[in-house]
């Protein structure tokens, strides 16, 4: 009952940024030895240590690669061992940690893991059953394959663009598609691959349970975010038909869309999928006179006065609260949300009942305190899946991983220390210059800010 799923198991994480290091923090939630490569250069050092923040109280402190938020979010769970990978002998340390381990992690371009000798034919030699995933913006083959990438760039490759962005008035004054692609939200990209690289590794741990053989898992981020516009992409393939930008409108639902709500910035969402939700939220707004009306009776003709329709539900949204509609909407059948942001999502009482947000107590030395992280979207009736620690300190594990793991000397990790191979503080650090609150609020960077907090 108490053994996690995957206790027992090493992963070697030489990633970087966001989508490989965000699906080894959830190995190590699922029990897993997560043993992040760091570096002690702050000119080769994983960016979220040191330019992501954001910091405690947003004041970076002298070791501000220690508090990072994003890189603790990203890295929770793990251990850290620096390398130089520039040394030969850095190199030959992490092939050796490579043999005992089960998984590791990447996400370079094929030419820099080959430049290194640790590509999946090389490493292969060194652990003949390893799962190695390998996640780049454009796979291992294609005319592409060498080009780098971002999860904003990613996404006009896999079409996101061509579907998201805004609708505005046309020269009628009625709302019609908009010409400007948007992209998604944060690096949502980087998501979908940590998902999918999770789902690739169990799999081929299960594969390797029942035949012995390793696996090496080449992803390609472009590809999981056409995976993900498939109704877009098959709809031109079936009719030839490109699909419009619609803003917060629906296809063929009708009323759909975002209304603002009592408050500054308070916003609910609502769709309405048939005619009885139609019938039912006339009777709730009071306006039982659109049920008859003809130019409302049939979905797609509500579909062309919706313009007008989203006049009638602002006016009655404006003066209530989101909770309060979405709790009357959904409590008669009719699909409805608030929009939380930050402050309010850690406050809602359904994600405290589900124990999403999990805290986790830093140590003291950090000056983080404790602090609220998000976990998963799922729980297991037979584990206690959790957030085990906070994300580790540059270089914690060294002597745990060349001492006890690999077995080297004691005069040998000394040896390393010395030649600069290892280390426990960021060389070449300098303390990041941040922008007050206050400021970032006038800039227009942040909503607005809650000086209790």
């Amino acid at each position: 009952m108490n053994r996690l799923p995957l206790e027992g198991v090493r992963v070697v994480d030489i990633s970087r940024v966001f989508a490989m290091p965000y699906c080894g923090a959830y190995l190590a939630d699922l029990g897993a030895e997560v043993i992040k490569i760091d570096t002690h250069y702050s000119a080769f050092v994983d960016t979220t240590r040191t330019l992501n923040g954001p910091y405690p109280n947003n004041e970076p402190t002298e070791d501000y690669w220690e508090t990072a938020g994003t890189f603790q979010t990203l890295n929770r769970g793990k251990r850290s061992l620096t390398l130089d990978l520039r040394s030969e002998k850095g190199l030959e340390t992490l092939k050796e940690l490579v043999a005992i381990s089960d998984i590791f992690l990447e996400n370079f371009t094929p030419r820099v893991m080959r430049r290194f000798g640790l590509d999946y034919p090389n490493l292969k030699q060194v652990k003949p059953d390893l799962i190695m995933v390998s996640n780049t913006g454009y796979g291992h083959s294609g005319p592409w394959s060498n080009f780098g990438a971002m999860a904003t760039a990613l996404e006009p490759t896999h079409g996101t663009g061509a579907f998201m962005g805004y609708l505005e008035p046309d020269d009628t004054g009625n709302l019609s598609e908009g010409f400007i692609p948007n992209k998604i939200a944060n690096s949502y990209t980087d998501f979908l691959a940590s998902w999918t690289g999770q789902l690739a590794v169990l799999t081929s741990l299960y594969n390797r349970h029942n035949t012995g053989q390793g696996m090496w898992i080449d992803l390609a981020m472009y590809q999981v975010g056409a995976s993900f516009m498939g109704e877009g992409i098959l709809d031109y393939a079936f009719n030839g038909r490109r699909t419009r930008r619609l803003g917060n409108r629906h296809e063929y639902y009708s009323p759909h869309g975002c209304y603002q709500c009592i408050g500054q910035d308070n916003w609910v969402v609502l769709a309405v999928r048939d005619d009885y939700e139609w019938t039912t939220l006339c009777k709730l707004i009071g306006e039982k006179e659109l049920i008859d009306n003809e130019q409302y009776h049939d979905p797609m003709v509500r579909y062309k006065f919706q313009d007008r329709i989203d006049e009638i539900i602002n006016a009655w949204t404006y003066s209530r609260s989101s909770n309060q509609i979405m709790i009357l909407l959904q409590e008669n059948g009719i699909p409805c949300g608030q929009v939380l942001n930050a402050k309010e999502m850690l406050a809602d009482n359904n994600f405290i009942d589900r124990g999403y947000f999990e805290s986790i107590e830093h140590p003291i030395s950090s000056g983080i305190g404790k602090r609220r992280y998000t976990s998963r979207g799922w729980s297991l009736s037979r584990n206690q899946i959790s957030i085990k620690t906070p994300a580790p300190s540059l270089g914690e594990a060294n002597e745990y991983v060349l001492g006890e793991l690999l077995a080297l000397p004691h005069e040998h990790v000394v040896a390393l220390e010395e030649q600069g191979a290892i280390g426990e503080t960021l060389e070449g650090a300098k303390i990041p210059e941040v922008i007050s609150l206050e400021r970032q609020s006038e800039l227009g960077w942040i909503v607005d800010y809650d000086e209790s907090r």
